[in-house]
């Protein structure tokens, strides 16, 4: 392939352009980084830190009760209380080794910093991919309020406060379906390995994944999976060669910790007569939907894969699993098909409609957790699942359908 020079090079503008960006971002990430180290919480990212640093300097076990006891300290300043979260490391062993880089940082608050300044830098790609995916040819204004609600709306802000790896994973969850779209199979499969915990946020989305790979026999997928699950899991177990029982072990004690929200317990708590019958109901009609919607996606176009991966990124906080509050900012990923579809849909009032869903994502969360109520938290839990799961079947008939008609077609005036 024979190489074709630019036909303009750049110019002194353009050089002072990239210059004034550089610094711009330098700035911002200068003071992001200031505000972060004065910020508490990062529980999330201590457990990883503190369970690689102890692992790598000291050889202690990090799936032992030495590694949540110092976090503890860190976060609690003592021994974590009933109903608080005990920090116990259950990140497999494999993919523990991505946090080795930041234990060669001795202060926990510097560490925590970097990594959480880190997670802030992935919200832009996040609601950029998330926009992407859906095909919408969105206003400048109500993309920019987009991108500006997945930075800023509750459950963003509670992931960068605990400094939770799930902002990553819902970037993850976006790439795969990117790579999927356009068949970068291998890479598709390297991002799928990396993502293979934290299943109370993932296990119906990847999944489906599992099923639509298969049903294609996208052989290409498993290689990339395999390939790269297959040198993490080596070097694993040649540094710590009798992870796999520890880890199993840490997995259960954590499964049986009362930290975090499970569907069960927030609506026996809002209707304690009629709570558990209300709950088992729900996970039972999310279960049938699901297993309808996964028989029929894993072999339909890509319109209703998305449309169903989205689902399952969205019903998986109602189905069951013990769960946490700032898991939920990977919704971001099936709100954006929900606000693409209902402006191009009702195009009359098409801004409007989507920017007044938009402040309503917003402020609501927002407003409940400033509101000294008993329920104010479960009701915050509740609100955005429901609210993505409802909008996802509002939009249904539009998302999983071609247009059929010239004026589908047509531009929006």
């Amino acid at each position: 392939m024979k190489f074709i020079p630019p036909s303009k090079s750049l110019t002194s503008r353009d050089y002072l352009f990239i210059a004034l960006v550089v610094i711009i971002f330098l700035l911002i990430s200068a003071a992001l980084l200031a505000s972060n180290r004065a910020l508490n919480g990062g529980g999330d990212f201590y457990v990883h830190w503190e369970g690689s640093r102890s692992y790598r300097i000291e050889r202690v076990d990090p799936y032992s009760g030495n590694v949540p006891a110092r976090v503890q300290q860190l976060v609690y300043g003592r021994a974590a209380r009933i109903g608080e979260e005990p920090y116990i490391l259950d990140t497999p062993f494999h993919l523990l080794l991505l946090y080795f880089p930041f234990s060669f940082f001795s202060d926990p608050i510097t560490a925590r910093a970097v990594y959480t300044w880190l997670l802030q830098l992935t919200l832009i790609p996040l609601a950029l991919i998330s926009l992407y995916l859906t095909d919408w040819e969105a206003p400048l204004i109500l993309a920019a309020a987009f991108v500006a609600l997945v930075m800023l709306n509750f459950y963003s802000a509670q992931t960068i406060y605990e400094a939770s790896p799930v902002l990553f994973l819902g970037l993850l969850y976006a790439g795969i379906l990117f790579s999927l779209r356009f068949e970068l199979d291998e890479f598709a499969g390297a991002l799928i390995a990396l993502s293979f915990y934290y299943w109370e946020v993932g296990a119906p989305f990847l999944f489906l994944i599992a099923l639509r790979v298969y049903h294609e026999k996208r052989s290409g997928v498993f290689n990339g999976f395999l390939m790269l699950s297959f040198i993490l899991l080596v070097l694993s177990f040649f540094l710590y060669s009798n992870w796999f029982i520890p880890f199993l072990r840490a997995t259960t004690n954590n499964l049986r910790a009362g930290f975090g929200y499970n569907i069960h317990i927030v609506l026996a708590d809002m209707f304690p007569a009629q709570g558990n019958f209300l709950a088992w109901t729900l996970v039972i009609i999310l279960f049938i939907a699901l297993s309808y919607e996964w028989s029929i996606a894993r072999s339909s176009d890509f319109r209703r894969f998305y449309w169903a991966s989205c689902l399952s990124i969205a019903a998986a906080p109602l189905l069951g699993f013990r769960t946490e509050m700032e898991h939920l900012s990977v919704l971001a990923i099936p709100l954006a098909l929900v606000f693409a579809v209902v402006h191009d849909r009702w195009n009359r009032i098409a801004n409007f409609l989507t920017a007044l869903l938009m402040s309503f994502v917003f402020i609501i969360p927002w407003s409940l957790s400033l509101i000294p109520y008993p329920l104010a938290q479960e009701v915050t839990f509740l609100f955005l699942p429901l609210f993505t799961v409802v909008g996802l079947y509002w939009i249904r008939w539009w998302a999983i359908r071609p247009p059929r008609i010239w004026t589908d077609l047509a531009p929006r005036p």
